[in-house]
């Protein structure tokens, strides 16, 4: 049987962070982390991730993590004790540089921070919500930038980051939810009219990449579907705008002829996945968290930020 092979790059596995809960009976505008705490938050991160390694086990995550970010990291174990490798702990230095805390008057509460790793040379902006006063905080999305990206300004009340509806399109051309939506559109079809109202960032431009030279395997067909989940978290920035978080579903499928088999080589996360190949119909699935600038006024959105990998795989 002829075997196709697709080159792949590993992922890159992102170390995340993660707040710890004390129960209180502080009012809810109180109950957010402050920056004085935030150094023993990411010690207890450490401890959890790093025991999640020594046992190659994700379920610790669970403690610390949800949504999107905890199935990119599970993803991640799973490619490493399907293939018997040891990921490396985390014990690079980090800096804090920011704290960001939004006005709440009920649960659930959530902050940002922005982490610098400087052995790595990129800062990560990330979420952590707390869903009720019962439940601890957790780390619900974390894109990063590479060091030389500059994050838009934010805009402030007092101490407090400002919030935008993600269905509130007041300053902008579009709300954040439409801009998800059409950013997932431009990135399935160059051609579609979303297109058009979309920058072609580095990352629309990687994925495409990514989509052509899989589209050239000879003898396979290969089609790449995007969506955009409900977006949950924005802040305004000071140009009118707004920094939005966002998370995107990509499903790439490969139908292959018969008598064929798509492999990847050993030790990428697709072929952990799918370690004996396609033959008929297969499809990765991948989650991607972008960082979304839309700017004030009639600017176009444009990603600034990414983390994401695969996350399961189904074969026909």
């Amino acid at each position: 049987m002829k075997r196709v092979i697709v080159a792949a790059s590993a992922l890159l596995v992102l170390s995340a962070c993660a707040v710890p809960h004390q129960r209180s009976s502080l009012p809810v505008e109180k109950a957010a982390a402050r920056t004085s705490e935030v150094d023993q938050v990411f010690d207890r991160y450490r401890t959890v991730r790093n025991a999640a390694i020594k046992l190659l086990d994700p379920k610790p995550l669970s403690t610390i993590e949800s949504e999107a970010v905890l199935d990119i990291d599970s993803g991640s174990f799973e490619v490493s004790q399907r293939l018997a490798q040891k990921q490396k702990q985390d014990a690079a230095a980090v800096d804090v540089t920011k704290v960001l805390t939004p006005e709440f008057s009920k649960y659930p509460l959530w902050f940002l921070a922005v982490v610098r790793d400087r052995a790595r040379g990129v800062n990560r902006v990330q979420v952590f919500e707390r869903a009720a006063a019962a439940d601890p905080w957790l780390l619900v999305a974390s894109p990063e930038t590479v060091a030389e990206t500059s994050l838009p300004e934010l805009r402030t009340n007092g101490s407090k980051v400002l919030t935008v509806k993600p269905g509130n399109r007041t300053g902008m051309r579009m709300s954040a939810q439409e801009a998800a939506t059409e950013y997932a559109k431009a990135l399935g079809d160059a051609s579609a009219p979303e297109a058009d109202g979309i920058v072609n960032d580095s990352f629309i431009r990687q994925m495409r990449s990514a989509a052509a030279a899989n589209g050239g395997l000879q003898g396979v067909t290969f089609s790449q579907a995007w969506s955009a989940e409900d977006v949950k978290f924005v802040v305004r920035t000071s140009d009118g705008g707004a920094l939005a978080f966002v998370t995107l579903l990509r499903d790439d499928t490969y139908t292959v002829q018969k008598g064929l088999t798509v492999t990847w080589p050993q030790g990428t996360p697709q072929q952990a996945f799918l370690s004996q190949g396609i033959s008929g119909s297969g499809t990765l699935k991948y989650k991607h968290q972008v960082l979304l600038h839309i700017p004030g006024g009639n600017g176009k959105p444009r990603a600034i930020g990414q983390y994401g990998g695969v996350v399961g795989a189904v074969t026909q």
